[in-house]
Formats: structure tokens, C-alpha cells, sequence
């Protein structure tokens, strides 16, 4: 009974407000003797008279007005519910809840992100700097930028960048140690490692894949800091080939073991949770893409 009820609200309060059952019929997009016909049955139903009728008025009895006072607040409230969920999934404006490493932030999207928030000063952010992967299935995000392929079949990911470190020492480190020729020398080398990807190294020269267990020096969190001592001539790092490029360039690094991959190599992907996305999120991620550096 009460769902048919609920299917009945919107024509009640239709005559109602209009004090027409032809207006009304008009405005809902159906027939006069189809509205007069399900009103009817409704009051039936309820056991109840809701509207007098004459040949040129409809008035509200006692128990109308009490339902339209009543109902009519629901549907209103209702009907802007579903308006301000369809605006916030059309409008480029709310809020977007971004999470990813701060490394990432710094050394390959920092510029896109700026340049998003000028272009959408309607989009409010949270971006929050996280050391380990997020679960999108229960933390608040609406974009988390993840690293490698063990992604939950339910999530959306779209492929940002792939990243493949590479080894390299300062000069002043190779003054003072012996050149590695294969991956198993590193065990002589202090060796500086970037803490999410620990301390056992895989490598591979397209014949051989090896793992190689090095015993830190220095362990950090952040990339940057790895490049820093890496300069400094404290140890072998593990670093991208473009953050390392000028100083290679200028002679600051050498690669090491330049026949071998520094291993590591992995994929940097936005994740949503759903491919049903307001507006704001998709113009986000479509800008990322577009202006994010290979």
C-alpha cells in the first residue's frame, strides 16, 4: 500500500496546488481521466475524501490539506535533493579529496596541480600526502594516485606514467670504492634506499634477472632526499632517469651497472572508486592527463 502511496504523492499535490485536475494532467504529462481515475482509487485506498469537486472548482477537504502540508514539504525536499545531486555530478565546482606520495607531487605533478587550481578556482581540493597505498574501497578519496599493478579489480585506474629508477653514484663515491661490474657487488657499495621499495633490489639485463639483498646505509621516505645523499657521494641510489639527467649531464653521476635495469620499473595510475564521476573529478583527471610530464 504505501508504495503506491508514494507513487500517488506527486499528483495529489499537482491538483492541489493547481486547484485543476486538467491543469494538473497538463503539467504531469498525462491524461485528465487518468489522473481523475488514480485520485480516486487513492482515496479509496485511504478510505478517505481528499478533494470537493464541482464543475469549476477542486478544494481541499480537511484530510487533503493535512496530506498536502505534510507531503508536499517531502517532495519539495525530495526534488531539491535530486537537483543538487545532479548539479554537484554536472557542475565543475564542490569539492575533490586527493591523496597521493609527496614525491609525486613534488618531482612530476606539482606544476599540473597549480595550473588545474587556476583554471578551476570553483573546485575546492584536499590533497593529502600518504606513505603507504590507500584502499579506495573504504578511505574518503575521490583520486588516489597509486603505485604498481596490484589494483582492485572494482577501481577504475587510468595509466599516468611508468617509472623505471636506474643506479647511479657520485664520483666521490667511486674514488673511494670499486666500480661494480655485477649486480651481486653492490653488497661492498653503502647502497641508499628508498623505503617503499625496501631492500631487495631486482635486476635484470634482458638474459639474467637477479635479486639483489643490499643492506642500507641511509633509508628514506622521500625520493628527493635519496638524490641529495646520492650527490653527496654517501651511496648508490636508486633514481629515476629524469631526476637524475642534468647531473649526470654535468658529470654530479655516473650510472651504475648501465647494462642492467635498476628494477622497480612500475606504473603510476589515478584511481576512482567509481567510472560514475561528478564532473569536477573527471575535468581533474582529464587535466592531470593532459599536462602531467611524462
Amino acid at each position: 500500500m504505501v508504495p503506491e502511496f508514494l507513487n500517488d504523492v506527486p499528483l495529489l499535490v499537482e491538483v492541489a496546488r493547481r486547484k485543476s485536475f486538467t491543469k494538473a494532467a497538463e503539467s504531469l504529462g498525462i491524461g485528465v481521466s487518468t489522473l481523475s481515475r488514480r485520485i480516486k482509487l487513492l482515496e479509496e485506498r485511504m478510505g478517505v475524501l481528499l478533494f470537493y469537486r464541482d464543475t469549476r472548482n477542486v478544494e481541499l477537504t480537511d484530510n487533503g490539506a493535512y496530506l498536502l502540508d505534510r507531503c508536499g514539504f517531502i517532495l519539495d525536499e525530495t526534488r531539491k535533493a535530486y537537483d543538487s545531486v545532479v548539479g554537484n555530478m554536472q557542475k565543475p565546482s564542490g569539492l575533490i579529496r586527493v591523496c597521493m606520495f609527496r614525491d609525486l607531487y613534488e618531482r612530476l605533478l606539482k606544476n599540473a596541480i597549480l595550473d588545474f587550481a587556476a583554471t578551476w578556482p570553483d573546485i575546492q581540493m584536499e590533497l593529502t600526502f600518504v606513505e603507504q597505498p590507500v584502499d579506495m574501497r573504504t578511505d574518503p578519496y575521490d583520486v588516489a594516485f597509486l603505485i604498481g599493478s596490484n589494483i582492485a579489480p572494482s577501481l577504475v585506474a587510468r595509466k599516468l606514467v611508468t617509472i623505471e629508477p636506474h643506479l647511479y653514484a657520485a664520483p666521490s663515491l667511486l674514488e673511494r670504492y670499486p666500480l661494480p661490474r655485477e649486480p651481486g657487488d653492490l653488497s661492498g657499495l653503502p647502497c641508499i634506499v628508498l623505503q617503499r621499495f625496501g631492500c631487495r633490489w631486482p635486476m635484470h639485463n634482458g638474459e639474467r634477472q637477479v635479486f639483489v639483498e643490499v643492506q642500507p646505509q641511509y633509508s628514506f621516505s622521500s625520493v628527493g632526499v635519496c638524490l641529495d645523499f646520492t650527490l653527496a657521494g654517501h651511496g648508490v641510489g636508486m633514481i629515476r632517469g629524469r631526476d637524475a639527467e642534468s647531473a649526470e649531464q654535468s658529470g654530479r653521476l655516473v650510472r651504475v651497472l648501465p647494462d642492467w635495469s635498476g628494477g622497480f620499473v612500475h606504473d603510476v595510475s589515478m584511481v576512482t572508486g567509481s567510472s560514475q564521476l561528478p564532473r569536477r573529478v573527471r575535468l581533474f583527471m582529464d587535466h592531470i592527463l593532459d599536462h602531467a610530464p611524462a
